[in-house]
């Protein structure tokens, strides 16, 4: 029986400090690949602990893909592969703290399934016109300085407490740069890297990534994803020496990249020293039932993982701050070779945003949005299970992010349903579109994006959409 003494869980809830000694005891080698786990009730009574905390711990290593299940037989440690492929030496760093858009004016369309705008009505206007008061207050001065290249330290510390906190990252402010969108910081690290570098895109995947790698004539592969992310064997056969993922949270599969595929990930980059993973985490702060995965930069001893993220999905877009975060040799580089370029995103912005996030209002208003679009989705889940298109569709959802999967039982192409929708005033774009490789693999399947959807148009646009389905 696997036995951990709960007085040393100090801060942690008692579901979180079980989860981080069992991963341990995997990672360790205490807990080999394939051995059974207590049942949850014989842990819950062992412990004397609820039986929900034992679910809920059981349930998070289940996600990352520490372990797996058998119906009737209970729960194994996954196997991981090499055991010591990512021991490197001690993390140096420690703190202490759509693709297819048309060309008709979106008014033509009363449901547009395609906008992942925030929702604005939710955005906390109050407080954000009270922070920006008081900077114009009390940072005077420092508003009509030049800002360093790397952005304020202010943010760049605030960001750095926050990725420490919430997504198990131990990094400096040093080591992380400001800038207005993931495009632009996508530019910088393109030129960073160099264009000799063939990049590894996933597929299906986000489009914009390669047409930023197009406009800067640097060339590109696909790699398939798979149930579990980019396919590493496919990797290897791309020749490609930079990849970029989304393993938090895949758009537009919405899938979560498990444990063992990371670190073979980590595997692949560490077979050459001019290899990188490009880490993007546009969406990882929005996941419901559980804590949110950990990043691979967290687990990434040595050095070869390029993390980025952006306030635009959390908050709103039209608040163009982004950042990434370099390893300290990438950022040694930047440092004596690009340094010239100024922050592209205005002092008094960033003076606000750090604000924000040091007084925990960006804390709360994740956890409210977060409550908000689950009971939004669960909303416009129970409108489809009222609808004509019910016994015509199945769901695939991951309860994280702001999109759900709706593949349709139906003889039409997806050319022929898009033209069907659109000439009804719906807007939707379906998961073959952003699919290279093996379309038909992925067709019938509507992108469901949430955020900004109506409950009363969703209703009406799936009653349309059932002429043209059920025949």
């Amino acid at each position: 029986m696997l036995t951990y003494d709960l007085s040393k869980k100090e801060t942690l809830t008692i579901y979180e400090y079980l989860y981080q000694c069992i991963k341990r005891d995997i990672l360790d080698g205490i807990l080999h690949a394939n051995d059974k786990l207590p049942s949850k009730r014989e842990f819950a009574k062992h412990h004397q602990i609820s039986l929900k905390t034992v679910e809920n711990t059981y349930e998070q290593l289940l996600t990352e893909g520490y372990i797996y299940s058998e119906e009737k037989r209970g729960y194994f440690v996954m196997p991981l592969g090499n055991d010591h492929a990512n021991r490197g030496s001690a993390h140096e760093n420690h703190m202490p703290f759509s693709v297819y858009q048309g060309n008709l004016d979106n008014d033509h369309y009363f449901a547009d399934f395609t906008s992942n705008q925030a929702a604005i009505d939710r955005f906390p206007f109050d407080t954000w016109a009270k922070i920006m008061r008081s900077v114009l207050s009390e940072k005077q001065s420092e508003l009509l300085k030049t800002v360093s290249f790397q952005g304020i330290y202010e943010l760049r510390e605030a960001i750095a407490k926050y990725l420490y906190g919430f997504r198990g990252m131990q990094v400096s402010p040093d080591q992380i740069i400001i800038g207005a969108g993931t495009e632009y910081l996508y530019g910088r690290l393109i030129q960073l890297l160099g264009r000799d570098h063939v990049y590894a895109v996933e597929d299906p995947g986000y489009q914009k990534i390669m047409k930023i790698y197009q406009a800067n004539a640097i060339p590109w592969e696909y790699v398939a994803v798979d149930e579990n992310g980019m396919q590493i064997d496919k990797l290897y056969e791309s020749k490609a020496s930079v990849v970029h993922v989304s393993p938090g949270h895949h758009f537009p599969t919405g899938s979560i990249m498990p444990i063992a595929r990371r670190r073979q990930l980590l595997e692949w980059a560490e077979q050459d020293r001019e290899r990188y993973i490009i880490e993007d985490d546009y969406d990882s702060e929005f996941r419901f039932s559980r804590r949110p995965v950990p990043a691979i930069q967290s687990i990434n001893h040595n050095h070869r993982v390029i993390y980025l993220n952006t306030f635009s999905k959390t908050l709103a877009p039209s608040i163009r701050i982004s950042y990434m975060v370099l390893p300290r040799k990438l950022m040694e580089r930047y440092v004596s070779t690009m340094n010239f370029y100024s922050c592209t995103v205005s002092a008094f912005e960033q003076y606000a945003m750090a604000e924000f996030m040091k007084k925990g209002y960006f804390e709360r208003h994740i956890h409210r949005m977060k409550k908000y679009y689950k009971e939004k989705r669960d909303c416009l889940l129970n409108v489809l299970e009222e609808s004509p298109l019910r016994d015509y569709v199945t769901i695939d959802e991951k309860d994280a992010g702001n999109h759900f999967l709706m593949k349709l039982r139906t003889s039409l192409s997806d050319t022929e349903l898009k033209w069907f929708a659109r000439e009804n005033g719906i807007r939707l774009d379906c998961l073959s579109e952003y699919c290279v490789i093996n379309k038909e693999a992925f067709a019938h399947t509507i992108i469901v994006n949430y955020s900004d959807l109506d409950e009363y148009n969703f209703r009406k646009a799936l009653h349309i959409l059932s002429d043209a389905v059920i025949l």
